[in-house]
């Protein structure tokens, strides 16, 4: 009897399968990886939590592409305008640069006869406009006629120059209650917080913004800007540093109309 035979037989049968196996699943990777490749990304939606964004009708093969890939989604938002004096075209030029848009949550008395043409402007160009209140007030100290003027009025001055009502609605500071998520709901809007903060609503220095945008951005967030000169001096650097990590910039759907929520 050969000894040898019988012990390297076995062995040599169970590396032709493990060969063929690896040589299947890496074949199988490939075909996942060209199959996403060049696509539109997939469909959002603002999760429950309203502060992140999560796959409409989500497949399974593509979701393994895009894990394979090192492919990651966030939506970029920016508060507190329109600012004037060029910082809004700055940042819409940085975006059309890279392809990408974003949600203006505009606070409506910053819209005046200097500012007003970049309303329908930011939506020409491919954006969202969002409302931010009519005054930039912590609306959870609000109630009744006051709490329904910062939002409902500031809703109709945004449809006076985009000809639609807005359909996201984020609270001033991220300040909200009961009463202010119900106040936006019963406008027709959905509430929007965010789960990634560049901490440029207190930071001045581009380096610093960098820092906490590339910091705290991770698969499927809300990252959090604001519309001034800091932001839209790094804002360049800050999207090319999340490309190179494997970010696309989505918006999350929105209905058609927006006299009525989804």
């Amino acid at each position: 009897m050969d000894i040898q035979k019988i012990i390297t037989t076995p062995l040599r049968v169970s590396l032709r399968n493990l060969v063929s196996s690896t040589m299947l699943a890496l074949l199988f990777a490939c075909l996942l990886l060209i199959s996403g490749s060049g696509k539109q990304p997939p469909r959002f939606m603002l999760d429950q939590a309203q502060e992140a964004i999560s796959v409409v009708d989500g497949q399974s093969w593509r979701t393994a592409s895009d894990w394979l890939a090192g492919r990651k989604y966030a939506v970029l938002t920016f508060d507190d305008g329109p600012y004037g004096h060029g910082v809004d075209d700055k940042i819409l030029a940085v975006l059309h640069r890279h392809h990408a848009h974003a949600i203006f949550f505009l606070v409506c008395s910053h819209i005046n006869d200097a500012t007003s043409p970049l309303v329908s402007k930011f939506e020409r160009e491919g954006n969202v406009v969002g409302n931010h209140s009519y005054d930039h007030l912590q609306l959870n100290r609000l109630q009744g006629p006051e709490l329904r003027h910062q939002i409902e009025d500031c809703s109709s001055r945004i449809a006076h120059f985009t000809g639609h009502r807005p359909y996201y609605f984020r609270p001033p500071f991220g300040m909200t209650s009961s009463s202010v998520k119900l106040a936006a709901e019963s406008s027709g809007m959905r509430q929007m917080l965010w789960n990634a903060n560049s901490e440029d609503s207190w930071l001045t220095k581009p380096g610093q913004i960098l820092y906490w945008s590339l910091e705290q951005t991770a698969d499927r967030s809300i990252l959090l800007l604001h519309d001034k000169p800091a932001t839209a001096d790094v804002l360049d650097q800050t999207l090319t540093n999340l490309e190179r990590r494997g970010f696309q910039f989505v918006l999350p759907t929105q209905p058609s109309s927006n006299s009525a929520l989804d």
